[in-house]
């Protein structure tokens, strides 16, 4: 069901491209209690959930920005959310230790879970019947959606997860854990099968190439890695920036990478954002525009990547080839 949107006003700018070559799609309006802290963009990018002050998830169609559900945790500030490969579920977790999976367009919830601790990141697989998540300081879990259950509980050996990541054909699950450790296991017994530890600082963002036989990985080292599935090992790195990298989203050909760094020191300081091409490992394009600190991208069927920050009571959508 549409709700209406007394509290959303949606500004239709004009195109407007900006230094850098990043063109300000959208501009959406919300009340001052719901400033969004960070979004998730859905895999066809027509939707856009933002993780708001309120406690509550709200999401909007685009490009139209029009607002079509706004979910809830009760009472529990959002610290995870995600959707699944065909952007028909949306997955979101709070720090208080609940789960909720809503089926979209319709809003209809389809599973909640409790996991009694604060969930710091969720990963459905492509075919939406196992969910991986990392709680704080804890070994990650993978469920069995089916049937409501744990499978394993994945052995991380300390300070649990920051990041989790299915492989696009299924076969993979990979954690990034907090002994500054990538493991790799089969994604349906939680069975180990190759563990990266050449890195020696803790990554925060791991994404599988798009034939699912790389998997990128970014963090505290301020580069982003390929590691071999099979084995574990580093087969190249990116040239290094002046960044922490906290996210990271491929495009549906797999030959761009779109790198969202923080500066450790304060994450509200404005940093760029990065296009990588996967094949040369060179910049694409670059999102760096004046007192901007994204918080949250993804990419389009089309190729363009998208780009969202916080500026007060409003969500700024960009764009960038």
């Amino acid at each position: 069901m549409r709700l209406p949107t007394p509290l959303l006003a949606v500004l239709l700018t004009q195109s407007l491209f900006a230094a850098g070559g990043a063109k300000l799609e959208r501009t959406i309006t919300v009340s001052s209690d719901a400033i969004v802290e960070f979004t998730a963009i859905s895999p066809k990018g027509d939707f856009i959930a933002g993780a708001c002050q309120d406690g509550q998830v709200r999401l909007w169609a685009f490009p139209s920005g029009e607002l079509r559900q706004v979910f809830t945790l009760q009472d529990q500030r959002i610290s995870s959310a995600v959707f699944s490969a065909d952007g028909t579920l949306l997955a979101v977790g709070g720090n208080r230790g609940a789960v909720k999976i809503w089926s979209l367009p319709s809003g209809q919830l389809k599973h909640d879970l409790k996991v009694g601790a604060s969930v710091i990141a969720l990963t459905l697989s492509p075919d939406k019947t196992l969910l991986a998540l990392a709680k704080q300081d804890q070994p990650a879990q993978l469920w069995d959606l089916d049937v409501g259950r744990i499978i394993t509980e994945l052995p991380a050996k300390f300070s649990g997860s920051s990041s989790l990541a299915f492989s696009p054909d299924g076969q993979w699950l990979a954690s990034a854990d907090g002994d500054t450790e990538i493991r790799i296991y089969e994604s349906h017994t939680g069975a180990l099968r190759a563990t990266a530890s050449d890195l020696l600082l803790e990554t925060f963002a791991v994404i599988f190439s798009s034939d699912s036989k790389l998997l990128y990985a970014g963090g505290a080292d301020r580069t982003i890695s390929a590691i071999d599935v099979t084995s574990g090992k580093v087969m190249s790195a990116f040239p290094k920036q002046s960044y922490v990298v906290g996210e990271l989203h491929r495009s549906s050909d797999g030959k761009s990478l779109l790198a969202l760094y923080f500066d450790e020191r304060s994450f509200k300081n404005p940093v760029p954002a990065l296009v990588w091409d996967t094949a040369t490992h060179s910049v694409r394009s670059t999102f760096d525009e004046s007192g901007i600190t994204p918080n949250g991208g993804g990419f389009l069927k089309d190729g363009r990547a998208l780009i969202t920050n916080s500026a007060g009571p409003r969500l700024q959508v960009w764009s960038l080839r």
